[in-house]
């Protein structure tokens, strides 16, 4: 039987430790817990955890300067990010830092179980290639992580997760800015927030990007038609949402 996957949960407050910690034990979790980002660093120092959930705002040592000093150090245990509701900049930087993943609080126990596994079962699978013969290697390229930020983005406008949404759509467009697809989904991320100046903007980046690209035309109608008469009849058109990548 194979031993329990631990998970260290970093957070300065203990209602959110105590739920993280009743959600994950409950599914057979080792759950080790530290109040602050020195106390982790100073487990971490003898400990091995397999997934850290990082709370990004504490007193102190907060989880920014956690995750970078874990990484500057090389430790890689994929840690993921636990931020304030619209905080979306600092989710950003997390990534771009190394952090795996993120959740926005507040999160339901469920939401918290579904990432944990998710990570847990990625990183299963990266270990199992690194433990194959290397007869195709695959490299991270920009192109395989643009194509896997798209994926997640389009995930999370399925799930109305507008903040983890953006996140992704940001990342994807720094990768490649010429993609109709991408400022298309940020225009209607953007619609569902009642943002229709930024909206208007991004339709208008698709449709540079690509002048024939359908989706972002019809947008753009939608948008002229609301304008010009308060309304329209025409459906947010997301495009291709299919989610493998």
């Amino acid at each position: 039987m194979s031993k329990p996957a631990n998970i260290l949960i970093v957070d300065d407050e203990p209602n959110v430790r105590l739920m993280f910690r009743t959600a994950l034990a409950s599914s057979g979790y080792q759950v080790t817990m530290a109040e602050d980002g020195a106390s982790a660093l100073d487990w971490l120092a003898g400990g091995k955890a397999d997934v850290i959930l990082l709370d990004l705002h504490m007193p102190g040592m907060d989880g920014m300067e956690v995750l970078q000093r874990l990484r500057e150090s090389g430790d890689d245990t994929p840690i993921v990010i636990v931020t304030a509701h619209g905080n979306v900049p600092n989710a950003v930087q997390a990534m771009k830092l190394g952090a795996i993943d993120f959740l926005t609080k507040p999160l339901t126990p469920d939401k918290l179980r579904a990432t944990v596994a998710d990570v847990i079962e990625r990183q299963a699978d990266r270990k199992h290639v690194a433990e194959s013969p290397p007869a195709v290697p695959e490299p991270v390229t920009a192109a395989s992580q643009f194509a896997d930020d798209l994926r997640r983005a389009k995930r999370a406008l399925n799930r109305c997760a507008f903040d983890e949404a953006e996140v992704f759509l940001k990342q994807a467009i720094a990768l490649n800015p010429n993609s109709a697809e991408t400022h298309n989904l940020m225009g209607v991320l953007h619609e569902c927030r009642n943002e229709h100046d930024a909206s208007y903007r991004e339709y208008k980046a698709a449709l540079k990007a690509d002048r024939h690209y359908g989706p972002a035309k019809h947008n753009l109608t939608r948008y002229y038609e609301r304008f010009t008469f308060g309304r329209s009849d025409l459906l947010l058109d997301k495009g291709d949402t299919t989610e493998e990548g």
